[in-house]
């Protein structure tokens, strides 16, 4: 609509008018109980805070051709919006205050000429996670409607004037990592129809002005959800009330209609992402595996009610216990993620496990990418960096969009204000922090240079690298290799029971002292990473700059001269010598392996995995790696089997990562497969960790390995369609099918099923065609 900058007036509830927000900010291992941002404690004794709140709007123009409305809102911690009592839309998308969001729609749909309604569900948690940016006495809403005459290209600002009423209807205790307020809802309290046209609403209490609101808005650059109802596959009477079965696993909230013959009744409802294993009778496991309990009551008022949920869980199936007296007479789920086009891209194989692998890792992001990249749905609900990798690379693929990538890459880059060297989740007031991931975050600029070539981009972020590299040289020896990072949660693979015997104590909050391998090489590769992202910008006077006279920058890996009155700049890293001395560090020449640390001689998978990932093997030694990679299988987390994969690609092993990729042992997406999984999950199988989540996309690496490596689609910014095209189709498949989109147009690579198996390389019976079916 116009600039994307907004400063309006945000209206709040008189109980937090003059509050004093609170700063949540600080290192993990620095906050105390008395700042006020103690990690996982309601932070706020006024959370949990639903508030109704209408307001009338005159609509004028609505019989002037062209005329429109569009409304600019933003609340926190969340809203609901209808208008004339129809939904309209919901958010922002969590962030930090200093960049906060706020969505623009064009409600012009919704109106209707003359007197108009207006009216938001507003929310407060009041919780310190990893959810939203709660607990620190910020509350309000913040809205303007822009009416533009297309005839004079003139408009006008209109302010709604809000009044509200806090309702009492939910209550409930926490669940999660102190992710979200279960709820009981009590339907006798609840104002009915609040947010139709014809609901008396004059009695309320008018909003008043957030005199602290210290907002920085801008326009969100993702979409808003997607919101819409489904039917249960299975619905069906029990002796207790009624069983649903969604089908799969869904992101949403399950709604339910029912009929009491008196107050205060009540319908218990749990939900769950698997049956009990035990007994002939289906019941729904409500105390989740992923430490949720979904056990709600409704408490029904005589006559017919409607369910009214706010927030969402994470389920499959559902079951509901009924009082005496009442009758349920429709059930549905409100279905909730961030957009995506399921027909864009598609995989069809005549291998049924293959096509399964795609579709679970396919819903795990669908489901998993909500206003971020989600760790899961259900347990903690947050962008954790990491994980936000794996996902953002198969998200870019399966949708062709990389707005929600730039979106990430910018969160975590706010973070550096907090700790130079970047936070594990972002956004959220949960402070948590992990070497691992910081040095990842380079791998999300890089992708998105691969799949835009947007130099700009990559200019605007550079720096946020360059500030990750100088954050750990703090921890240098004399070589330049780390030694005991002891600020940030040294990770090596999660959970501990797959780090496959890695020999090094990983202690919390402190690592142990000494010198060991992963962290090492994903410090190397990072440092390589920033190199190669610096040689990207064609001109090196594009490599933004730090201040000169930071002492730290000046050893950071750029060099400035001075000569002839010009300011140049050049690139001195010393990758070449980071690998070196960590090959002398880690490197078993009598093995051919590296070792766990500088004083073990144990050879862990993930001390060979990001060596061969990022290109830091002695030459000649790639071959032995890669074996040893093939002869220990997937003996690692599922977030790791990701550079697993890839490292076996970086090889030159494309059917040795194929045959990893469907390996039919308890160590791989087959077995998610035979344990009943419709979407990928936390762990290689339910018992594989204590607390599994059944939804978790940092198990979609699959996305990814068959577009780029198996397809051979190889995204590269310097040649002429944005990608190289070779393929690696095994000759044991068939029939290849792939649509994929790629710079606003379709693709299909293709492999014609044959009546026998072929041992030609798989690429003479591959071929690439563009659909005649472009994309935004």
């Amino acid at each position: 609509m116009s600039s994307s900058t907004f400063q309006p007036e945000w209206f709040t509830i008189p109980e937090f008018a003059h509050t004093q927000p609170l700063c949540m900010y600080h290192k993990e291992s620095e906050g105390m109980p008395s700042d006020g941002c103690t990690a996982g404690t309601q932070a706020d004794s006024r959370g949990n805070l639903h508030v109704l709140a209408r307001a009338e709007y005159l609509w004028e123009s609505g019989d002037i051709p062209g005329a429109r409305a569009v409304m600019r809102i933003t609340a926190d911690d969340y809203y609901k919006l209808y208008i004339n009592g129809r939904y309209a839309g919901q958010g922002p998308a969590p962030a930090y205050p200093e960049y906060y969001y706020y969505n623009e729609l064009d409600i012009t749909p919704y109106l209707k000429k003359g007197k108009n309604v207006l009216a938001v569900h507003l929310y407060y948690q009041g919780l310190v996670n990893r959810v939203w940016n709660s607990g620190d006495g910020r509350f309000g809403i913040a809205c303007e409607i822009s009416e533009i005459r297309s005839i004079t290209k003139k408009s006008r600002i209109i302010i709604p004037q809000w009044r509200y009423k806090v309702s009492s209807a939910y209550s409930g205790a926490v669940t999660g990592y102190d992710t979200q307020f279960l709820e009981d809802f009590d339907s006798r309290i609840w104002d009915k129809d609040w947010n139709m046209p014809e609901f008396d609403g004059r009695m309320w209490r008018p909003m008043v002005r957030a005199e602290w609101a210290d907002y920085q808005c801008s326009l969100q650059p993702t979409e808003m959800l997607r919101v819409y109802r489904v039917r249960p596959k299975t619905l069906k009477k029990t002796r207790e009330g009624w069983f649903a079965d969604m089908g799969e696993e869904i992101t949403g909230a399950l709604l339910v209609w029912a009929e009491s013959d008196g107050d205060g009744k009540t319908i218990v409802i749990r939900c769950g992402e698997e049956l009990e294993e035990a007994g002939p009778i289906q019941k729904v496991r409500y105390d989740m595996r992923c430490n949720c309990r979904y056990e709600e009551t409704w408490t029904l008022k005589k006559g017919a009610c409607r369910l009214e949920p706010y927030d969402y869980k994470g389920f499959r199936y559902a079951e509901l216990a009924l009082s005496p007296g009442i009758r349920v007479t429709r059930v549905e789920a409100e279905v909730r993620h961030y957009p995506m086009d399921e027909t864009r891209c598609m995989l069809s194989t005549d291998n049924p496990a293959l096509d399964g692998i795609f579709r679970i890792c396919k819903n795990g992001v669908k489901y998993g990418t909500q206003e971020a990249y989600l760790d899961c749905p259900t347990r903690e609900k947050g962008q954790y960096l990491g994980d936000a990798l794996i996902t953002a690379h198969a998200h870019v693929w399966l949708t062709g969009d990389v707005r929600m990538l730039r979106k990430c890459i910018a969160q975590f880059a706010h973070t550096a204000g907090i700790c130079p060297g970047l936070m594990a989740v972002a956004p959220g007031d949960y402070m948590q922090e992990v070497a691992d991931f910081s040095l990842l975050w380079s791998q999300l600029l890089l992708l998105d240079y691969q799949f835009t070539g947007d130099r700009r981009f990559l200019k605007k972020y550079l720096p946020a690298a360059e500030g990750i590299i100088r954050h750990f040289r703090r921890y240098e020896r004399e070589d330049g290799l780390l030694e005991q990072v002891a600020d940030k949660w040294n990770l090596v693979d999660w959970p501990e029971n797959l780090r496959d015997g890695y020999d090094f104590e990983l202690s919390r909050p402190v690592v142990a002292p000494g010198c060991h391998n992963v962290v090492n090489a994903l410090y190397v590769g990072a440092v390589k990473t920033l190199e190669e992202l610096t040689d990207m910008l064609e001109d090196p006077m594009d490599i933004p700059e730090a201040p000169v006279d930071d002492p730290e920058e000046r050893d950071s890996g750029y060099r400035r001269e001075t000569g002839r009155g010009e300011k140049k700049t050049a690139r001195a890293y010393r990758w070449k010598r980071l690998r070196d001395a960590y090959i002398n560090a880690f490197y078993d020449s009598r093995t051919g392996l590296f070792c766990d640390s500088t004083v073990s001689t144990h050879s862990a998978l993930h001390s060979n995995i990001y060596p061969l990932f990022f290109g830091l093997c002695p030459e000649g030694s790639e071959g032995r790696i890669a074996d040893f990679l093939v002869e220990k299988g997937l003996s690692c987390g599922v977030m790791t089997g990701y550079f697993y994969l890839k490292a076996l690609a970086a090889a030159g092993r494309y059917e040795d990562e194929y045959r990893m990729l469907v390996n039919g042992s308890e160590h791989g997406w087959v077995n998610m497969l035979r344990e009943g999984a419709t979407a990928c999950w936390e762990a290689w199988g339910k018992d594989q960790k204590w607390n599994t989540s059944l939804c978790h996309p940092w198990a979609s690496g699959p996305i990814a390995v068959l577009i780029e490596d198996i397809a051979g689609i190889r995204p590269d910014p310097e040649v002429e369609r944005g990608f190289r095209f070779e393929p690696h189709v095994p000759g044991e498949l068939g029939s290849f099918r792939l649509t994929f989109p790629f710079g606003g147009r379709q693709y299909e690579v293709e492999k014609e099923k044959s009546d026998h198996k072929t041992d030609q390389k798989s690429d003479l019976s591959v071929r690439l065609c563009t659909k005649q079916d472009p994309v935004r």
